[in-house]
């Protein structure tokens, strides 16, 4: 039915008060009816008792009640009513001398005299055909003594008033309110416009974002849900584009890093199987061959874990086993390139025996991650100190490696999946900027945290704590 938010508020608004409004006024109007009826009985009645009391005394007095009619008249034009006095056979006997061309019939009919005797009457009608209009009539009994009534007083005033009466309130009424419908009108279509307009523009940005375009942003006003709403959208455009960069940088390094030794496997087979190789040389290109191999098989790693990652399936398997054992046989595997920079390692080697409760090949991939990067980055007779410790009910491993550090602007990007410092893309080539990342995802899985810190030009540290294996049960 409605085919924008705009319409459809401004609509349900404008009816919503438009209704509002009309049962205000037929409100007024039922009140303004009850409080004109209820004055002009109330007016009549009064009249009807003086002048019940003032006929009593006449008849008990033994005067002649027609000598009632200057005072009866006189009464009548002041407050505007007709009057007459019937007898107790509802015959009339006097009247105000405005009602002679009002009246239409002599006697009141018998079922009205019969009301009147359990008390007052009060009609709004033609009093049984006594008058031709509409009229508010007010009947009260002559009583001469307690029980004795000697006839009976009523006084009429025209019902056409009332309706003179709520038209001119309603025309009132009318004019008021097309003054203040007029403005809330505008107020309410300025106000729906102001909602919606952003609204617009997060579904005109979200429309860029589903094409790839994230440059666009929402401009924000106020502090409300919608300005909040607008504000998610821009931090998402934010994230998709850093991620989009991301993911256009690993796509690239991961087509380059597959190209680069597909194409030396092939080159040096090719080479070997046509014979362009000599035989003596067949032991030498196959080992770079294999080196080749085995970096697709770290790259194709790095790809699954990553995947596993990201939908939830990298999952532990913890065990108890002692971690100290595990650092060194994995700084074992290292000894070769320590040895060809020169390396000095400290800290290890009066390690004590730590157990922890761990998933031992993520926890080795970790260490490994450290090592290995901590070797990479380091200067030619550098040091590189590795410490295990136990405190606080928590498990601690320290690396820490001189050289060039990592610059202070790069500290808070180096979790990042697919980021690579400047000095990484000189030194590391062969990687993805996923190491550190699933170093961080596996410490988190433990339930521990890992943190960095580091000098420029002097050092960097990186440093992971688990729980206790007891704790690490619990979690």
């Amino acid at each position: 039915m409605f085919k924008s938010i705009f319409a459809k508020y401004f609509t349900v608004l404008s009816a919503i008060i438009t209704v509002s409004f009309a049962a205000m006024g037929g409100l007024q109007m039922l009140l303004s009816t009850r409080y004109w009826v209820s004055e002009k009985q109330q007016l009549l009645k009064e009249n009807t008792l003086n002048m019940s009391r003032i006929a009593s005394q006449y008849i008990k007095g033994g005067e002649n009640i027609t000598d009632l009619y200057p005072y009866l008249s006189l009464v009548a034009r002041t407050i505007d009513s007709y009057f007459f006095i019937t007898g107790t056979d509802g015959a009339i006997l006097l009247y105000s001398d405005n009602a002679e061309v009002v009246l239409k019939k002599a006697r009141l009919s018998q079922q009205i005299i019969e009301k009147l005797k359990s008390g007052e009457y009060f009609e709004v009608g033609l009093l049984d055909g006594i008058y031709d209009s509409r009229q508010y009539s007010v009947g009260v009994p002559i009583k001469i003594y307690s029980d004795t009534v000697a006839g009976y007083v009523f006084a009429s005033t025209s019902a056409e008033g009332l309706s003179e009466y709520l038209k001119n309130n309603l025309q009132v009424f009318f004019l008021s309110a097309l003054g203040v419908l007029a403005l809330t009108f505008i107020a309410v279509y300025i106000m729906t416009l102001r909602m919606v307009r952003p609204l617009r523009q997060m579904a005109a940005a979200a429309r860029s974002f589903g094409m790839g375009d994230f440059s666009q942003r929402i401009r924000v006003f106020g502090r409300d849900e919608v300005a909040e709403l607008a504000s998610s959208l821009n931090n998402m455009a934010i994230s998709l584009s850093s991620v989009e960069g991301m993911r256009r940088s690993f796509i690239a390094n991961v087509s380059h890093e597959l190209k680069t030794p597909m194409t030396t496997i092939a080159g040096f087979i090719d080479g070997i199987l046509d014979g362009t190789i000599p035989k003596e040389k067949h032991e030498y290109y196959l080992r770079i061959v294999t080196q080749e191999v085995k970096r697709l098989s770290r790259l194709v790693k790095s790809m699954l874990d990553l995947s596993r990652i990201d939908t939830g399936e990298l999952k532990i398997n913890p065990t108890y086993y002692d971690f100290t054992e595990q650092v060194c046989n994995i700084l074992l595997s290292f000894v070769q390139r320590i040895e060809e920079k020169n390396i000095t390692v400290e800290g290890i080697e009066d390690a004590p025996r730590i157990d922890v409760f761990a998933d031992f090949d993520l926890l080795g991939q970790v260490v490994y991650n450290l090592i290995d990067n901590a070797i990479k980055f380091m200067d030619e007779g550098g040091t590189l100190t590795l410490n295990i410790s136990r405190r606080d009910k928590r498990v601690y491993f320290l690396i820490r490696n001189t050289g060039q550090g990592i610059p202070s602007h790069e500290m808070p990007h180096i979790f990042e999946r697919f980021y690579k410092s400047d000095k990484s893309r000189s030194l590391d080539r062969e990687g993805m900027g996923l190491g550190l990342y699933i170093v961080k995802t596996v410490i988190n899985l433990h339930h521990g945290e890992i943190s960095v810190r580091s000098a420029e030009g002097e050092y960097c540290e990186f440093v992971f704590w688990l729980p206790e294996p007891g704790l690490a049960r619990k979690n």
